[in-house]
């Protein structure tokens, strides 16, 4: 089953620190080494293998405590901090899936054939997932929105009208707890997602059992006749609706409660992601057939054409998130930030909801440039952006602006929640530890550079705009909060200046390099 629209933005400042219900905000730091590493050995290395598959191990043992934690501590739910129609919705739907398993599991029969497609099945989607999983884990760390599709319904989506419900939901559980492993989402909204794809597998086993798929999978054959063969594909499409619906359904509705909007790219993600997951779906008719017609087709063929099409997609997100991303930083990069934030000030605007921009410049960066050279500047760098991105949602925009700047384009967000945000930005960074440093050891011969030790005192000037207040315009709401963080600099520095409301003109104004607004491009 691929993960369907697992994520979303409840705003509440409460989420920032901890994961939203819908999406957790992943630390690139934990994986962007990883990648490097997997470069230098050679691929397809039996060394490489046995490491791949000792680390999804561990992982998934590792789980027990995590799970353990959790279930110890139900007070501490990220369920409980969402709208009461939202947990009523999410309760209620995994307590009816309980059931509906519960009946199906114990109506339907298995058979030794069904042993033998689940063992294939099963150990072609061990092996999907194990081959898939270091660039899994990066490409769910990329998608910082929280929108995500895989294509583990090549194995699930076959199964659901292969196998019985037992095997097809115990498939579903080895599925999802080896992508829990690596997705770090919170453990409630991953079981309110994992049901939601146990009613997309339990209303496919039914269609089958109702229509003629049922007939001709016990048969092995296909169809001869044109009027068997139009009923056959027609309840196989009908199928594949149903996977693709249900899931969608269920999972947007607890979305739009948790929101209180109901945007439709927000409930059920936008077309490319849904054309891959009906893409994901016509790989699992195809192994649905292959499976009926003789199991040993699958791993012959099927293995190798989701592999190559998974690592495919995989290198294209890659691609795609490092052309959009600050080597240094791992934020957006300046020509990338304008286009999602102004979406975000647009659909704020058409909902007539505040909108806040912040503009961030290190003080006296120069300074740790000078005195621990360039790498220590990158250091610095890395360590504000770390900040950034824990003290952010995953609904806000961050990126870096060039050189020692930042920006920040913070959705529904009021005056006062804006100047807070800031705030915490700011005792945050003044606050964190900077570790890693080195510097010349001057009045040595050889003047090798020496470690330093954990260091405090970057800190940052933030200035603040305001929509609408100061203005409902991209480039003139960019240029009002550049304009308070100079003032924010001229203050003092390591302040936050929110714009007052009618903003004075700027002496030197500058705007984005961008196409969406209209004003002069920088100097």
């Amino acid at each position: 089953m691929t993960s369907k629209i697992e994520a979303g933005a409840v705003r509440n400042e409460r989420e920032v620190d901890l994961v939203n219900e819908f999406g957790l905000r992943d630390d690139l730091k934990a994986v962007l080494p990883d990648r490097d590493a997997d470069v230098e050995r050679p691929a397809g290395s039996l060394r490489r293998f046995a490491d791949t598959v000792g680390l999804a191990a561990a992982r998934v043992w590792r789980l027990r405590s995590r799970a353990w934690n959790t279930l110890r501590h139900p007070a501490g739910w990220e369920l409980w901090r969402l709208p009461p129609t939202a947990v009523v919705w999410m309760l209620g739907t995994e307590l009816a899936v309980a059931g509906w398993a519960l009946y199906s599991g114990f109506k339907a029969s298995a058979t030794t054939a069904d042993l033998v497609r689940f063992a294939v099945i099963a150990g072609c989607a061990i092996w999907y997932l194990i081959q898939t999983q270091h660039p899994e884990e990066q490409r769910r760390a990329d998608d910082r929105r929280g929108e995500h599709i895989d294509q583990t319904a090549v194995w699930l989506g076959s199964a659901a009208v292969l196998l019985p419900p037992a095997y097809s939901l115990a498939l579903l559980l080895m599925v999802r707890v080896q992508r829990y492993s690596i997705a770090h989402k919170a453990m409630t909204t991953f079981l309110f997602t994992t049901a939601a794809h146990a009613a997309s597998i339990l209303g496919v086993h039914t269609i089958t059992e109702l229509t003629s798929l049922h007939t001709w999978l016990e048969s092995g054959t296909f169809p001869q006749q044109p009027r068997d063969i139009a009923f056959a594909a027609a309840a196989l499409v009908g199928a594949a609706l149903w996977y693709f619906t249900s899931q969608t359904l269920l999972i947007s509705i607890a979305r739009g409660l948790a929101w209180g909007g109901w945007r439709r790219q927000k409930l059920i993600g936008s077309w490319t992601d849904n054309a891959d997951f009906v893409y994901a779906l016509q790989l699992a008719a195809c192994t649905t057939i292959l499976g009926a017609v003789n199991i040993a087709l699958v791993p012959l063929v099927m293995i190798g054409v989701a592999l190559r099409s998974t690592r495919l997609s995989q290198a294209l997100a890659d691609t795609i998130a490092r052309s959009q991303r600050d080597r240094k930083t791992g934020l957006l990069t300046e020509d990338s930030f304008h286009a999602p934030a102004a979406l975000r000030l647009l659909e704020d605007q058409t909902d007539r909801r505040p909108s806040a921009f912040l503009m961030l410049d290190l003080d006296h960066f120069k300074q740790w440039n000078d005195k621990y050279g360039h790498s220590g500047g990158d250091i610095v760098l890395g360590c504000v952006s770390a900040v950034l991105r824990h003290n952010t949602r995953s609904s806000d925009v961050v990126g870096r602006w060039g050189g020692e700047e930042f920006a920040v384009l913070l959705p529904d967000t009021s005056r006062e929640e804006a100047r807070r945000i800031a705030e915490r930005i700011r005792e945050a960074v003044a606050n964190a530890a900077i570790t890693g440093l080195t510097e010349l050891a001057s009045g040595h011969a050889t003047n090798e550079p020496r470690a330093v030790g954990t260091i405090y005192g970057c800190t940052v000037s933030i200035g603040v705009g305001l929509s609408p207040e100061h203005s409902t315009d991209y480039g003139e709401l960019f240029r009002t909060a550049d304009s308070a963080m100079y003032e924010a600099k001229r203050g003092g520095r390591n302040r936050v200046v929110v714009a007052p409301s009618a903003p004075p003109e700027p002496p030197a104004p500058r705007a984005p390099s961008s196409p969406l607004s209209q004003a002069q491009p920088r100097n």
